[in-house]
């Protein structure tokens, strides 16, 4: 009874843990990007996320909110707030999923399975951004094409 209550309460505090703002603004926008990829595409947008925070010294919620231009980093953050993206996708059946992954990419990025190989930027596989042009991507997941340019 002891170890089931001990097992519980480690549970609740890992269910608990991963209900920051910032996880959930963080899962939100990998539902928003990468949703449709499932589990391996939403933890690549996750390791996007990770190395830019590693690159540009700053933490997850800062990387997910910043612009570039009048355009968020991230385009399902573009016409809409954070707040109401966690509000949209936070009652999809996906989005625990999404909150675990979240978790793990903003207190133990480690754990991370490096599926992006490394990468700072992503786009659909069909297209060709100007960042992208003389480029190849180092990873493949889904619809999505992984890049890593240097800054």
């Amino acid at each position: 009874m002891k170890l089931f209550i001990l097992s519980y309460l480690g549970l609740i505090s890992l269910v608990a843990s991963a209900q920051t703002y910032q996880e959930k603004a963080v899962a939100a926008v990998l539902m928003g990007e990468a949703w449709s990829e499932g589990v391996f595409g939403m933890t690549a947008v996750a390791e996007v996320i990770h190395e830019r925070t590693m690159e540009k010294g700053l933490d997850p919620l800062q990387i997910i909110s910043a612009h570039r231009g009048r355009f968020h980093a991230f385009s399902c953050v573009n016409g809409t707030t954070l707040d109401r993206l966690i509000s949209k996708f936070s009652r999809e059946s996906d989005y625990p999923q999404a909150l675990r992954i979240a978790r793990i990419a903003c207190q133990t990025p480690s754990q991370l399975p490096g599926l992006s190989r490394s990468a700072n930027y992503f786009t659909r596989a069909t297209e060709c951004p100007y960042w992208a042009k003389g480029n190849q991507p180092v990873a493949v997941i889904g619809r999505h094409a992984f890049y890593r340019l240097k800054q």
